[in-house]
C-alpha cells in the first residue's frame, strides 16, 4: 500500500544525491576555470615583463576609460595615488602591446 510512497522517497533521495554531485562538479569546474584564467593573466603579464606597479596603472587606466588613448599610441599621464610607491607624482606609462602571435601559437602547441 505504501510501496509507491517509499519508491517516490527513494527517487527523491537519488535525485538529491545526483544534484549534490552535479553541484560539486560545477564548483570544481568553476575552480579550474578561475585557476586557468589567473594563470593566463600571470603568463601575459610575465611575457610583457610588467612590474606590479605597471599592471596597477594599466588597470586604473582601463577603469578610468583612458585605455583607448594608450592603445592609440598617445602618451598617458598617470597620477600616483599610493605615496608608499616608488613612483613619481606623475609617470608616463608606456606599455608595448605588440606581441608575436606565433609565440602564442607555439605556447598552445606545447601544452
Amino acid at each position: 500500500m505504501y510501496e509507491r510512497i517509499d519508491r517516490l522517497r527513494e527517487d527523491l533521495e537519488r535525485a538529491r544525491k545526483r544534484r549534490a554531485e552535479a553541484e560539486a562538479r560545477v564548483r570544481l569546474c568553476e575552480s579550474k576555470l578561475k585557476e586557468a584564467e589567473n594563470n593566463q593573466i600571470i603568463a601575459e603579464v610575465a611575457k610583457r615583463k610588467l612590474r606590479p606597479e605597471q599592471v596597477a596603472q594599466l588597470l586604473a587606466l582601463a577603469t578610468d576609460g583612458q585605455l583607448e588613448a594608450l592603445l592609440s599610441g598617445k602618451p598617458v599621464e598617470v597620477s600616483a595615488k599610493d605615496s608608499s610607491s616608488d613612483l613619481l607624482e606623475k609617470e608616463s606609462l608606456e606599455v608595448d602591446f605588440d606581441y608575436d602571435e606565433s609565440e602564442e601559437n607555439e605556447d598552445e602547441e606545447n601544452e
